[in-house]
């Protein structure tokens, strides 16, 4: 399945990850994020070793030692990475997730 790209702003490339830790909620269980690729005013882009269903309401949990940080948001689309892409090593999936306010969050964890 190849994603069909959906956003209508532009994308920011993350140039450096957090130091703290990012995880995503569903209603059945927690996942690590592996990497957050990039951010736009509506959504943000992340490699899980987890196939994600369209549509799924999610949460996107941020920590350090003395803050953590919520944030609701729905899995826009999830789409396998190919056998040899060079990106592999962060996750299995591609998951495009729309959140309410991403840049806000991702300019308190830091990250923007």
């Amino acid at each position: 399945m190849t994603a069909v790209e959906q956003r209508k702003h532009p994308r920011h490339v993350i140039g450096r990850q957090s130091p703290g830790k990012f995880r995503l909620l569903t209603p059945a269980a927690a996942y690590p994020i592996a990497e957050i690729r990039d951010i736009s005013s509506s959504g943000i882009r992340v490699f899980l070793d987890v196939r994600l269903t369209e549509r799924l309401e999610i949460v996107v949990e941020y920590s350090e030692a003395t803050l953590k940080l919520e944030m609701k948001g729905r899995v826009a689309w999830c789409t396998e990475q190919t056998d040899g892409a060079a990106t592999m090593e962060h996750g299995r999936y591609i998951v495009g997730i729309e959140l309410f306010s991403p840049l806000l969050f991702m300019s308190m964890a830091g990250l923007y």
